[in-house]
């Protein structure tokens, strides 16, 4: 086997074909150059003597023509079948040859070249070219059908990894992430962001009286409402114990103080256990300013929420930046 043309097995084909000398096989290039060939096509036709030239066969194939058969569409519903029939082959000086034949598109517009010298061996051939197709299809629906596994197990992890696990919101991790890109985003763009932190008044008494199963009960129902009082765009993570944290992207302080007091009367309301009774909430808002950072705007809203339990809880207090506009009939610091 000369060094210009590479073995049959190396493309992709079974060791037994490189050996066959009762049928012509070669795998040509879109250009007609030999990459691969069988025994029996090198007894056929030898390639060049000059090292590193190039092999075209393209003048070889006297009619069909291998342009000819490169616009053919596949044979009978193959897949892989252009042209079944009469090769008229002409090598150098020798008399043209007609061999019956079949030529196959291959991988990368290649083609593949069969012609007979045995029926039985071409006949062979192309049920072995239809195998490799038919494992090449069945192994391309493995792999899809991994994929698409492998993408709604990320899908899976990443829920599991932005989510707290009692009451279905986001979580620390969630609103770190949240929060970065979209103080990342306000700017690009102008838009405000605001951010409120709600915590449950006298929690740890309501723990200590009904029992922690009480307790998770009381938070889920809590994340829940502060759910359905956001908008799409908005997220709402639990920010530790009793503590949960809404994000509320393109929202100045009179939205988001405004939703912080519904949240805050509808709670007031609305019993959120039974055996509990009467449950409040306080909050602290605050909208992020110039230059700020991410804990800069969590630092604000943490200490507008100390002053609305330090005057009584069951209230909303804003925490007002330099250059800000305070939200109306609600207190600030």
């Amino acid at each position: 086997m000369t060094d210009l043309v590479r073995s049959l097995e190396e493309m992709g084909l079974p060791l037994f074909l490189q050996e066959l000398t009762s049928v012509v096989i070669a795998l040509l290039d879109e250009n007609g150059n030999v990459l691969a060939a069988n025994r029996g096509f090198l007894r056929m036709a030898s390639p060049p003597e000059t090292p590193g030239e190039l092999w075209n066969v393209r003048s070889l194939f006297v009619n069909p023509r291998l342009e000819d058969v490169q616009m053919l569409v596949s044979y009978q519903r193959s897949a892989l079948l252009l042209y079944r029939g009469i090769l008229n082959i002409a090598h150098g000086d020798q008399p043209c040859r007609s061999l019956q034949g079949h030529i196959y598109r291959w991988q990368q517009g290649r083609l593949l070249v069969a012609a007979e010298y045995d029926v039985e061996g071409l006949e062979m051939l192309g049920a072995t070219v239809m195998q490799l197709n038919h494992e090449l299809a069945e192994t391309q629906r493995q792999l899809l059908r991994a994929n698409r596994e492998l993408k709604r197990s990320e899908a899976t992890v990443r829920e599991l990894i932005h989510t707290d696990s009692l009451t279905g919101v986001g979580n620390q991790r969630q609103l770190d992430e949240a929060l970065a890109s979209e103080i990342e985003r306000g700017r690009r763009y102008g838009d405000a962001l605001c951010l409120l932190i709600a915590d449950l008044d006298h929690f740890k008494e309501v723990n200590d009286r009904c029992g922690r199963a009480v307790g998770d009960e009381i938070l889920k129902r809590f994340a829940a409402l502060l759910r359905d009082h956001c908008r799409q765009s908005d997220l709402v993570a639990r920010f530790g114990g009793e503590e949960f944290v809404l994000l509320l992207p393109d929202a100045d302080l009179a939205r988001a103080a405004a939703c912080a007091e519904r949240i805050r009367q509808r709670l007031d309301l609305q019993s959120l256990a039974p055996q509990v009774g009467r449950l409040t909430a306080s909050f602290g808002v605050a909208m992020l300013a110039t230059h700020e950072e991410g804990v800069d705007l969590l630092r604000r809203a943490d200490q507008a929420l100390y002053r609305s339990k330090k005057e009584g809880r069951n209230r909303v207090t804003q925490s007002i930046a330099p250059g800000q506009n305070a939200a109306p009939h609600i207190g600030c610091c």
